[in-house]
């Protein structure tokens, strides 16, 4: 992450973070419904209710998670963010690092679609 201690996190760092947010609150509610599980086991044993929470928010995780993660600009060019290739990430999927020459902000564009899994959520 890319912060200046004065100033907080950049816009790219933001839009990044905002991009994730929907695995972010379903791994969020699969924990939530993970700790009540364990609570329930201490208190006369979990409910069948308490099995569907988990099943459903598991789900929830595997759905965020198969949702590609999209850059927060458009490659296409649209205005005003207009992305330029300026490097390569070398981790041997192709994968670039764009540049926008309105904002100046950068990111790499991982290729999911050619087995890179850097862009992908790591798996508990």
């Amino acid at each position: 992450m890319n912060h200046d201690d004065q100033h907080g996190p950049s816009p790219v760092d933001l839009a990044a973070i905002d991009v994730e947010w929907p695995l972010i609150a379903a791994e969020l509610d699969l924990l939530d419904a993970e700790i009540s599980l364990l609570y329930a086991v201490d208190h006369g044993g979990p409910s069948p209710l308490d099995w569907r929470r988990v099943r459903r928010a598991e789900a929830r995780v595997t759905r965020a998670a198969a949702t590609g993660v999209r850059p927060p600009w458009h490659a296409d060019g649209c205005v005003p963010h207009r992305l330029d290739v300026v490097g390569s990430t070398g981790c041997g999927y192709r994968c670039d690092i764009v540049r926008c020459n309105a904002c100046g902000g950068e990111q790499v564009l991982h290729r999911t679609e050619d087995g890179c899994r850097a862009g992908l959520p790591r798996a508990a």
